[in-house]
């Protein structure tokens, strides 16, 4: 019988997160960008730091590992800015207890932003400028396993 060695596969996906600036005190968050949740979430004491005008509400949310969440609030049509400087709206969900801040599923489509996976580069982050030009910028290196927190480097012309 041949021995063999059975390659190491990593099964969790490493997330990338990247730095934004919320509302009109452009309050900065890291934000985790994920195309799998449904809402965009940001954390009571953030929506505290930059007001946001909010509609109240009582409403629990079960996670993917079935951690249950508190939302407060619904802020409609929030700006957020990008690391490009570039200006976005989004409507997010208010968190009580700590959790990342996301921008889901809803944020990409409503902005035209795609994912991309490259083999070379990683998760790729990319969206139009109101001048057409195409921004890309790599959110989640190949190379590094686990949750990058880091401030994202590196956005170039698509």
């Amino acid at each position: 019988m041949k021995d063999f060695e059975i390659p190491r596969i990593h099964y969790d996906r490493p997330l990338g997160f990247m730095q934004v600036f919320v509302g009109k005190e452009e309050y900065p968050v890291m934000a985790l960008v994920d195309k799998g949740p449904e809402l965009n979430i940001i954390t009571e004491d953030a929506e505290i730091e930059s007001p946001l005008p909010k509609i109240n509400l009582n409403m629990n949310l079960r996670g993917i590992g079935g951690d249950k969440k508190s939302l407060i609030g619904l802020a409609k049509l929030t700006q957020v800015i990008l690391p490009s400087g570039e200006e976005k709206e989004i409507n997010v969900f208010i968190a009580k207890e700590e959790v990342h801040t996301v921008l889901g599923r809803l944020f990409l489509a409503d902005n035209t932003i795609l994912l991309d996976f490259s083999q070379k580069q990683g998760e790729i982050f990319s969206y139009q400028e109101a001048d057409g030009r195409r921004l890309c910028m790599p959110i989640c290196k190949t190379h590094m396993l686990g949750w990058q927190t880091g401030t994202p480097r590196g956005m170039e012309l698509c």
